[in-house]
């Protein structure tokens, strides 16, 4: 699947960021993802309160992309999570900003950022939590394969008014192993 000859997941450097801000307006294109749109890709990829990111690259260039953030009281799944029961934002790590060229989904990508997300989150004695468009489906299947539990259903507000049905989902205490 995730071919270790011609790929890799490393931390991303400043150097990545133009050309995975040039994947994501391609990502962009084809689903819609990010709803907000690419106005300023390389500052979308360099979110606030973040922790980590990783960049994958397939032959030496950059083709996928996660971030993991600090939970915040405004993030819809960290507020979810908090509604679930006796659950605190210091328990959490929150996932934004995957994507995966799609000329190069279907390679196990997608599965390898999430699992350096999953390491180092773990690795700060955390877990993984985050929101999806119900829109993305491939983002769910990934999830979900993963072992993601569904928390809850969301409606993520952006722009002049405009919504997105989403839903809340926590990653598994373990991740299930790599088919790579």
């Amino acid at each position: 699947m995730f071919d270790q000859e011609a790929s890799a997941v490393r931390p991303r450097a400043a150097a990545d960021l133009p050309q995975l801000g040039r994947v994501l307006v391609r990502v962009h294109q084809a689903d819609g993802y990010p709803v907000e749109g690419v106005s300023d890709p390389e500052g979308w990829l360099q979110p606030a309160r973040e922790l980590a990111a990783w960049t994958a690259h397939w032959n030496g260039q950059p083709v996928g992309h996660v971030s993991l953030t600090e939970a915040s009281p405004e993030d819809d799944a960290a507020k979810m999570w908090v509604q679930r029961g006796d659950r605190s934002l210091a328990d959490i790590a929150i996932v934004v900003r995957l994507f995966v060229d799609p000329d190069h989904r279907g390679r196990g990508v997608g599965q390898e950022l999430m699992r350096a997300a999953y390491e180092h989150a773990a690795g700060l004695g955390k877990r993984l939590v985050f929101d999806v468009m119900l829109k993305d489906r491939q983002a769910i299947r990934l999830y979900e394969a993963l072992g993601c539990e569904q928390l809850g259903s969301i409606v993520h507000h952006y722009g002049d008014g405009l919504e997105e049905a989403a839903s809340v989902y926590v990653a598994p205490g373990h991740l299930p192993a790599s088919h790579s």
